[in-house]
């Protein structure tokens, strides 16, 4: 499980971010087991002491990998053995070509924790090198750890087993096991599996006090700082619905112009911003200039469709998700802006297009000139 560690105790597993964001001397839990420059002490254990069982895999060892591993010239790399039980956490074909090429100990590292932990970390390291798991063993033990650990979020157990969050959730409720009302997540941060309790704590804090600076609220109302910036964008919409009071009649004037057509479907307008942005590309005109190509780029984002954004939405850490939200909205206000001068530069004479387009061009002009 790339983004959770299992504690080397017997009787506790904390979960922790992959890389820096962890805490000072943090060493992810399969890097500390593979690589060599943040691994454990390597001992070297007769082979007749371990023991090579509870193996992840249900079609057992394949003889043919186990053949390949032999005839390799390379030293093998250190197998990870539970302390105590001398069990092979990883590394059981490596054993049996150890045996292979007649030798009578292996390269090994200790595990330290109890048989769920080193369950969660032979699953592990058996998705991620060597010989990866089938479909049916990454869904075996996805069940199996729900029910040792049902108090893990989805996203944390899939990363475990290699699969995605969705399927994990339909494990969970073929097994079962809803885990509670709050959950672990991949960070090592309990969450609410339901916001909607901290969602309006939220907004009476908000109504209270709109000054409140979102860390202070996500604090008290148990929700992450990203949902109490969208219960806030909803206070601020409501209010200005709120002022903007009930519509008024159409003037004669208005009454002459044509009736606002119904926004099209999500669907339709994904079409069409396809269609738009290959006619565009299309353009030697923007296609042979360094600035043509520059929005190109950028207005190929804009037409990206829901489910490249879903997928996005869905890879992104727990921990990066304020800053994505931040940067998103940023991101909305700067397209308002550019489709503002667009419009403006359409609509003027072909004299004052320039100036439309820039409105602080010809003040420059006068200050610098």
């Amino acid at each position: 499980m790339a983004d959770s560690e299992a504690v080397l105790n017997r009787q506790d597993v904390r979960v922790h971010p992959p890389g820096p964001p962890g805490p000072p001397g943090h060493v992810d839990a399969e890097a500390r087991y593979t690589d060599p420059d943040a691994g454990a002490d390597i001992e070297w254990i007769p082979i007749e002491a371990l023991v090579l069982s509870h193996s992840p895999r249900s079609a057992g060892e394949n003889d043919e990998h186990t053949r390949v591993l032999a005839e390799s010239p390379d030293e093998l790399p250190p197998i990870v053995v539970q302390r105590g039980t001398n069990r092979v956490v990883d590394g059981v074909h490596r054993v049996r070509a150890a045996q292979l090429r007649g030798e009578q100990t292996v390269r090994a590292r200790y595990f330290d924790g109890d048989d769920e932990s080193a369950f969660v970390l032979a699953v592990r390291l058996n998705v991620r090198h060597g010989l990866p798991l089938s479909l049916a063993d990454r869904k075996a033990a996805g069940g199996r750890i729900l029910r040792e650990r049902a108090e893990w979020s989805n996203r944390a157990i899939a990363s475990a087993v290699g699969l995605s969050p969705k399927t994990i959730a339909a494990l969970r409720e073929a097994v079962g096991r809803p885990g509670g009302p709050a959950r672990i997540g991949r960070d090592g941060r309990v969450r609410p599996v339901s916001t909607a309790a901290g969602r309006e704590r939220a907004k009476e804090m908000l109504l209270r006090d709109p000054s409140s600076s979102l860390r202070a609220v996500s604090a008290v109302a148990g929700v992450s700082a990203g949902t109490v910036r969208d219960v806030r964008d909803r206070l601020h919409r409501e209010s200005g619905a709120v002022a903007s009071g009930p519509p008024r009649a159409p003037s004669a004037r208005s009454a002459d112009l044509p009736t606002a057509r119904a926004a099209p479907p999500e669907r339709d307008l994904s079409n069409r911003s396809n269609a738009l942005l290959r006619s565009l590309r299309s353009d030697p005109s923007l296609r042979f200039n360094q600035s043509g190509r520059l929005l190109l780029s950028i207005l190929a984002v804009a037409a990206m469709d829901p489910q490249a954004q879903d997928g996005l939405v869905l890879d992104l850490p727990d921990h990066c998700l304020d800053f994505v939200a931040e940067l998103a909205q940023a991101s909305v206000h700067a397209w308002q802006d550019l489709a503002t001068r667009v419009s403006q530069r359409r609509s003027a004479p072909p004299d004052r297009q320039d100036f439309a387009a820039n409105p602080g061009k010809r003040g420059n002009r006068g200050l610098t000139g």
